[in-house]
């Protein structure tokens, strides 16, 4: 068994002096550790040094770190071109290409080179089960996601595969929880945490832009305003890299045997195959010029009417969007509460939190026109906009007079066309199912799924503490109808959720 030390004094190695491996060094040496990084590319490891080294210069100036933590770090990293010099390394991290056979070419020349030592990957799709098979130590192998980039970024996953050794999972989970990261513990699988459950974020504003419902900029606004995400899907593929972006998606699907709840984008594919990348390409799903993003404020804005609204009536729960409620009484509406199904009615309007149907479906269901869903927020004081969908049934000034309610509580409304679930309820309804399909695929638990999202991707709030906000109920209703309006199984509740549905039913 190898052995790891936990200790300032434990040496290690980190193959690959690209972004992701200069970045891990930085860290581990930032901890205390002698690093030896190896690269055998001409002036790798040399431009990797130049670039920490000025990295931890911006520190300095910020008052971040002080010089004698600087110089201490630069004389903790070795640079190399020699494979050998990582032979006392304890743990090497290995951060090179993509490919099992290259990866497994360089496992193996390693564990010629070293005695004993723990071999990881930052492979962020290859599966350690794979990489493992036909070592001489398959035990010692391991996985140690990294997310770019890796001095600033928390999260770190901790990846088992079938023959890795737990003991070495355990110490290493605490080695780099000693670094200041956040580690979870993962099971090898494709897309590991992160990777996989956030799929549906991207996937979901693709389809409901192929099916018209809205531009990129609305889209982005919702789900920015509404659910508190740092950027918008389109604005982070365009920064991710449409090809990149792409590439994940289409391996998790093709991992996942094409299960559709990973199906790719043909739209996605468009810009990927025409070159417009994103940032990097100056053109993706907006136009960039130097640091300016056009296109971000093409929003669909509803001027609100002129028309007084001095009295709503609430029938019943509106459920997360209660609420609202305080807000209109401390905007001078008189509310008045009655009992019934859920819904705000004003000037022969009924306004309904999307449950995942149609506001149109709605209209055949009560035979009334003026039927309007407004989107879930997760929190509706701070929100800047309300997304609503009115029916294709209802009369001309239905949506400006409920942007004139929402304006009195300081709201602008966006709208969209009529569509089911809207667009962040669609989206958070999907994360939260296959952050629960993940749990019941025992690939890790759920505090791990939330440390995960909020860690490695900047949610606001992981999928499980979604959940418990909206009520498992909710979720399940809006992907029930999801399924009933698309006939398709990539809507299909998690049976992690339907257990969970029983347990809260039965109480």
């Amino acid at each position: 068994m190898a052995s790891l030390k936990i200790d300032s004094n434990s040496i290690v190695g980190i193959v690959g002096a690209g972004i992701m491996g200069r970045g891990i060094a930085q860290v581990a040496a930032k901890a205390g550790h002698q690093v030896i990084l190896y690269d055998n590319w001409d002036g790798a490891v040399g431009n990797a040094m130049k670039i920490n080294e000025k990295e931890l210069s911006r520190l300095v100036e910020k008052g971040k770190i002080t010089q004698e933590n600087k110089d201490k770090t630069i004389s903790l990293m070795k640079p190399t071109m020699q494979i050998n010099d990582l032979a006392p390394c304890d743990l090497i991290i290995e951060a090179i290409i993509e490919n099992k056979e290259i990866k497994q070419d360089i496992f193996k020349q390693l564990e010629d080179i070293c005695e004993n030592v723990v071999i990881a990957s930052n492979t962020s799709s290859i599966s350690i089960s794979a990489l493992a098979n036909g070592l001489k130590k398959p035990e010692n192998i391991i996985g140690i996601h990294f997310f770019n980039p890796a001095p600033i970024m928390k999260l770190v996953e901790i990846i088992y595969g079938l023959q890795s050794d737990r003991k070495i999972i355990d110490d290493v989970y605490n080695l780099i929880s000693s670094w200041g990261k956040k580690a979870v513990y993962v099971k090898s699988s494709p897309g590991f945490i992160v990777n996989r459950i956030a799929r549906p974020f991207y996937a979901e504003a693709l389809r409901i832009y192929e099916e018209g419902v809205s531009n990129f900029a609305t889209i982005d606004e919702s789900i920015r305003t509404s659910g508190k995400f740092r950027m918008g899907p389109f604005e982070l593929m365009d920064l991710i890299g449409n090809d990149t972006n792409y590439s994940v998606t289409q391996s998790t699907f093709d991992s996942y045997y094409q299960d559709p709840r990973f199906k790719p984008s043909l739209t996605q594919q468009e810009f990927y195959q025409a070159g417009l990348l994103g940032r990097k390409s100056g053109k993706g799903f907006y136009t960039y010029e130097e640091r300016d993003q056009l296109g971000r404020d093409d929003t669909n804005v509803v001027k609100a009417s002129n028309h007084k609204i001095s009295v709503i009536y609430v029938y019943g729960s509106l459920g997360v969007a209660d609420e609202l409620i305080p807000l209109f009484k401390k905007a001078g509406v008189k509310v008045i509460q009655n009992d019934g199904s859920g819904y705000i009615e004003f000037n022969d309007i009924k306004l309904f939190l999307t449950n995942g149907k149609m506001a149109s479906e709605i209209s055949q269901e009560l035979h009334e026109k003026n039927i309007v869903q407004f989107d879930i927020n997760i929190d509706y004081e701070l929100t800047s906009s309300i997304t609503i969908a009115t029916s294709l049934l209802a009369q001309e000034h239905v949506s400006e007079n409920v942007a004139a309610l929402f304006e009195k509580i300081g709201k602008k409304t966006l709208e969209v066309k009529d569509s089911p679930a809207l667009i962040t309820a669609r989206t958070i309804a999907m994360l939260v199912n296959e952050a629960s399909s993940t749990v019941t695929n025992s690939v890790c638990d759920e505090n791990s799924v939330d440390i995960a999202m909020e860690n490695g991707v900047n949610y606001p709030i992981g999928p499980f503490k979604w959940l418990n906000k909206l009520g498992v109920g909710s979720i399940i209703t809006i992907l029930d109808n999801l399924e009933v309006f698309y006939k398709d199984t990539r809507y299909r509740a998690d049976r992690g959720l339907l257990e969970k549905n029983i347990i809260d039913r039965f109480n």
